[in-house]
């Protein structure tokens, strides 16, 4: 088990941060009702929809993280090891719409379309990076994976 110094440094001072996060994320998640509320102009209300969904996200992972430093969350490579062949198919998957977006990323002209694509681009990025990561935890947890 890593003491509490391996884990984070100055722990009480990171404890705070996170919960000031977790209430920059409320303010946030206020801000965007707010803004949607405001408008009847549907690419600004989506706009906002998609940031208050990412917030809530934000606080989800925020808490996740609380437990990580209290030890409530463990990760073994056998847990991994069952579900790989699913996580590699979602990778496929993951990368399948990468390049797909791309693709109509670079045949659109339309400014409002390119930075939406732009963005959906990025996300689908994010969500092969965080399925690649399980795969690179399976193989630090079990360098044999």
């Amino acid at each position: 088990m890593a003491t509490e110094t391996e884990i984070v440094e100055r722990r009480e001072h990171f404890e705070e941060g996170i919960r000031k996060w977790q209430e920059m994320e409320d303010l946030t998640i206020a801000s965007a009702d707010r803004i949607k509320a405001a408008t009847g102009n549907v690419l600004v209300q989506t706009l906002a929809d998609i940031i208050r969904a990412d917030s809530t996200k934000h606080k989800e992972v925020l808490a996740m993280i609380s437990r990580a430093l209290d030890g409530a969350i463990e990760l073994n490579p056998d847990e991994l090891g069952q579900i790989s062949e699913l996580i590699t198919n979602h990778i496929e998957i993951e990368r399948s719409s990468i390049d797909l977006a791309m693709e109509e990323y670079e045949n659109s002209r339309h400014f409002v379309v390119r930075e939406l694509l732009s963005y959906l681009l990025e996300d689908e990025r994010k969500h092969f990076k965080l399925l690649t990561q399980l795969n690179d935890f399976k193989r630090k947890l079990y360098p044999y994976a």
